[in-house]
């Protein structure tokens, strides 16, 4: 059964939470989250790619809009990031996370997203890749 907009409320909630947990049960084993230059694949690479980034900065997600279509969905969102902790570009690149943006500790930056959502025949998310635009600058 595919998912509809109150399903990713849920999963938007439980991302707000870190219910790791319950994120997991909307996907499937061997999904895989693409974003800004990587892979994330798998429920273990996903807990530990949150795992150290969320060590770094705190991550709110306002949902927008849901969007049905054909193989998934498309979520609309602005995500606030706040830095934790300075985060270098070192880090980054030794993780293989170098097209990540800093976020600096102490600042706050909100960017807006689409992010497509490829579902399974079960409904289960299997593939996720995002596109956002870089805020404003001053």
């Amino acid at each position: 059964m595919p998912l509809c907009e109150a399903d990713y409320i849920r999963y938007v909630e439980a991302f707000n939470a870190r219910d790791y947990a319950a994120l997991e049960t909307f996907f499937t084993d061997d999904f895989v989250l693409e974003n800004a230059g990587f892979a994330v694949r798998g429920k273990p690479a996903f807990r530990a790619f949150y795992a150290f980034f969320h060590e770094y900065c705190r991550e709110t997600v306002d949902f927008r809009g849901f969007y049905p279509g054909a193989e998934g969905f498309v979520g609309h969102v602005v995500i606030t990031f706040e830095g934790l902790k300075d985060l270098s570009r070192e880090v980054l690149e030794a993780r293989g996370f170098s097209g990540m943006s800093l976020v600096p500790k102490g600042a706050r930056v909100e960017v807006e997203f689409l992010i497509l959502y490829k579902v399974d025949a079960a409904g289960l998310i299997h593939h996720i890749k995002g596109a956002v635009w870089e805020p404003e600058r001053p």
